[in-house]
């Protein structure tokens, strides 16, 4: 039990250090695509274009992990999870030198490539979630063990926030520049190699030749969609992440164009967001677990999420707004996000634990790639479509969920 707790240390922090860095550009990208003091873009451009230009570059990360994570997640089950820790981390922590560098020189085009650079190496997720399966020998210790970095991802976030909009706001402090958390990053990034050089025992090692497939990402959501027993749960999970990332990608843009407010309230409302999903995560996800299977559990979560998202666009001020989204739907929020995992963890065989990640993380991707191309799209048109939109993903993903329970119910009665 000492060796599974001292090896899951590491994973906790790597998987910590990933979503610090991926929340970075929630309180980063906004403000600095939007506000032509920045420089990234050309003064003479409107808001509508500015939104569509912020659009593509959130989907550059997920496009080039589209691809970079289901081969990391090959590596894992061939080489084994430290190896492929080692490719990650690296990759990536090129990555935030590249975003800072990019960002110090006002290019836009070189910080669109070092989010090319960042998302092909940026595997972890897949990997952590697959070592923590290795690492949990029961589905309640397994739920429990997502619970946990569901409630590290709400305080990666709310860390991330505070650094990433603070340190990057000259209004806020003299010496702030967007870059410098992106270096910071890198820096934190290195220290999570050590971690993991000196901490982690390797889970899986499985000998055999290895076959690059440089597409595999597209060839994983057909594959997902024949997996019978679990493409439910992917087609869920894909879903869940339309409608969600699009909520947060671009709470930052709605406020500072439908409010005017300030960066520093803007990041203020990120940071209470991370922490209700943090509790949302851990307190409330052991609540309902302790009550619910994690199949109700996700589909409780999907309806109270899908309410509060209506409330956040009837808001009439940004206190409401934040504290709408902020608070209750994050709340709510977290525990669909680890019980949808859970489920498709479960589901699938032990001996494709990483495979059935990596799956999960090329569904991510997709939605992630599809999300911010939609929502710059209609923020060029209408920037209030946001989350109407979002609501409608969350409707349509609710009555997925609710038919498939009402078969599971039907066939144990038969």
């Amino acid at each position: 039990m000492t060796k599974i707790k001292t090896s899951l240390l590491p994973v906790y922090f790597v998987f910590f250090l990933d979503n610090f860095g991926f929340g970075l550009v929630f309180a980063i990208f906004g403000p600095l695509i939007l506000n032509p003091e920045f420089g990234m873009l050309s003064p003479g451009m409107t808001a509508g274009e500015r939104n569509i230009f912020l659009g593509i570059l959130f989907a550059a990360f997920p496009l080039t992990q589209l691809f970079g994570a289901p081969i990391v997640g090959d590596i894992a089950d061939r080489f084994g999870r430290k190896k492929a820790f080692y490719i990650t981390i690296l990759g990536t922590t090129l990555g935030y030198i590249l975003s800072g560098a990019a960002i110090t020189f006002h290019s836009y085009s070189f910080l669109f490539f070092s989010r090319l650079v960042t998302g092909f190496f940026a595997g972890n997720l897949s990997i952590c979630l697959a070592s923590i399966a290795d690492l949990s020998p029961d589905e309640e210790s397994r739920a429990k063990n997502y619970g946990m970095i569901s409630t590290l991802g709400g305080v990666s976030w709310i860390l991330s926030m505070l650094i990433g909009g603070f340190l990057s706001d000259p209004k806020a402090l003299t010496f702030a520049n967007p870059s410098i958390p992106f270096f910071l990053t890198a820096i934190l990034s290195l220290l999570s190699l050590l971690a993991i050089a000196k901490m982690f025992q390797e889970t899986h090692v499985k000998k055999g030749k290895f076959r690059l497939d440089l597409i595999k990402g597209l060839h994983n959501i057909f594959e997902a969609l024949q997996i019978k027993k679990i493409r439910l749960f992917y087609l869920v999970y894909f879903l869940y992440i339309l409608g969600w990332g699009i909520a947060v990608q671009w709470f930052s843009p709605y406020a500072l164009t439908v409010f005017s407010a300030s960066q520093t309230n803007v990041t203020l409302g990120l940071v209470v967001a991370g922490i209700f999903w943090a509790i949302g995560g851990s307190t409330v996800n052991r609540l309902m677990l302790a009550r619910f299977s994690s199949y109700k559990t996700l589909l409780i979560g999907l309806i109270f999420v899908t309410v509060f998202l209506t409330g956040t666009f009837l808001a009439p001020n940004y206190f409401l707004f934040a504290l709408i989204f902020g608070v209750f739907a994050c709340l709510f929020s977290a525990f669909c996000w680890s019980n949808s995992m859970n489920l498709i963890s479960i589901s699938a065989p032990n001996a494709i634990q990483g495979k059935a990640m990596g799956l999960s993380q090329s569904a991510m991707s997709a939605a992630f790639i599809i999300g911010p191309l939609i929502a710059g799209y209609l923020s060029s048109v209408k920037i209030h479509w946001i989350y109407p939109f979002s609501v409608i993903i969350f409707i349509l993903n609710t009555l997925i969920l609710f038919s498939k329970h009402k078969k599971r119910i039907a066939n144990k009665q038969n």
